[in-house]
């Protein structure tokens, strides 16, 4: 492929990303409106949004090789056309079943296009403009979730909800086209058509037999979970909760998450590489810094959001900025970790185990996030159950943060 469309197809790999993070994250915003009007629980409504990541998770072991079968962009390009179905299915449910199957539908459409940018990178782009045209992909998909944020709520008070959808969709569908089209790599030999299966089973043998990627996907645990749980769900309807009087200004809670992964995609790598070099700690012990910074987040925001004030609510959109740079600066960082510990054949395939852990964990953690608020709520009252909720994934953070830490040191 030439130089000049290499490019054109990063730009739609790019856009893929952005909506993939849009439709990710939007239920913050789209998820409140129907529980109202549907009187759907809060486990209800975690269930529904969580169905976008078991189908997400279970592609994650297959894109690898299926992009070594088609192509990154061609299957980015189908996965957009079944999004383009599981946004139409949607937009047009009014029950539990209908709205959960069409996140089911949109967790399978937008499942390749992570792993499936990665692996177009890899092979179209020299080594040392990997970090870079990553970074800016973070930087894309943070982009998506700012437009999941205070600008979809604005537009959602002003258009008829099926209306933006159907406008999305037919956006889609037609990216999802370019996609096919822009790239078509030529037949591969027989030789090199392995087995889908075997192929997974090996990633996953060679990512759980190493303690530094077994301690990785612990750390990928992290950000992936937090994403979802807190932008992707629930940082909204927590902030109207906890700030009536400042309700008007819960969706810049979503931007202020979104300016933080975004001064981490533009300036993290520069602050790592000055951190690594006046402290001489490698990239593990600098990860292992980076999820403490992300724990003292999340406890600020269950500390900050119990008093409706000016000054707490400003607190608490700092407390948001500051999640949002160390969970990008995880990923970002994470998948240099990666690719640090693997070769260049299966560097790929196994941020597919990884993204398959992640999204596993997204999926219980928005379902179960939700059943504990139902739980407290009746006897804490919302705001308090939102506190007690988030501190409890604090705890599993340091959990899992500190399990990693052994298994790096013990390595």
């Amino acid at each position: 492929m030439r130089a000049d469309r290499k490019i054109v197809a990063l730009l739609g790999f790019y856009f893929a990303y952005f909506l993939s993070y849009f439709i990710k994250l939007s239920p913050s915003i789209i998820m409140p409106v129907l529980q109202l009007r549907y009187s759907l629980t809060s486990a209800e409504t975690g269930f529904i949004a969580s169905m976008f990541f078991l189908p997400y998770a279970s592609m994650q072991l297959f894109v690898g090789s299926l992009s070594r079968k088609i192509g990154a962009a061609p299957l980015v390009g189908l996965g957009m056309l079944v999004a383009t179905t599981g946004l139409m299915l949607f937009s047009h449910g009014t029950t539990v079943a209908v709205l959960a199957t069409g996140r089911f539908l949109l967790g399978i459409g937008t499942s390749p296009i992570f792993i499936g940018m990665i692996y177009f990178m890899r092979d179209s782009f020299e080594a040392e403009r990997y970090a870079k045209y990553f970074g800016y992909g973070v930087l894309v998909s943070a982009l998506g979730s700012i437009f999941a944020a205070a600008p979809l709520k604005f537009l959602l008070e002003r258009i008829p909800e099926r209306i933006f959808f159907i406008g999305v969709s037919v956006l889609t569908f037609a990216f999802g086209i370019f996609m096919i089209l822009i790239d078509r790599p030529a037949r591969k030999p027989r030789e090199l058509q392995k087995n889908i299966i075997a192929s997974i089973a090996r990633d996953i043998r060679i990512t759980f037999s190493s303690r530094l990627l077994t301690a990785g996907i612990l750390i990928w645990i992290i950000q992936a979970t937090s994403l979802v749980c807190y932008q992707g769900l629930w940082c909204t309807k927590w902030t109207e909760t906890a700030f009536p009087t400042l309700a008007g200004f819960s969706g810049l809670s979503g931007i202020a998450i979104s300016i933080g992964a975004i001064i981490a995609s533009t300036c993290g790598e520069n602050w790592v590489s000055t951190y690594m070099r006046r402290t001489g700690r490698n990239l593990n012990k600098t990860l292992i810094s980076i999820c403490f910074m992300h724990i003292t987040a999340t406890m600020l925001l269950s500390a900050v959001k119990q008093t409706d004030s000016t000054l707490m609510f400003c607190l608490s959109l700092m407390g948001d900025v500051l999640f949002g740079f160390s969970t990008a600066t995880i990923v970002v960082q994470g998948g240099i970790y990666v690719k640090e510990h693997t070769g260049a054949a299966e560097n790929a395939s196994i941020m597919g185990v990884y993204n398959f852990i992640g999204c596993v964990g997204q999926q219980l953690s928005q379902w179960l996030t939700g059943v504990e608020i139902d739980v407290l709520v009746g006897v804490t009252g919302l705001g308090t159950a939102f506190c007690l909720t988030f501190s409890t994934l604090a705890a599993v953070f340091l959990i899992i943060t500190v399990t990693s830490a052994v298994l790096m040191r013990r390595k």
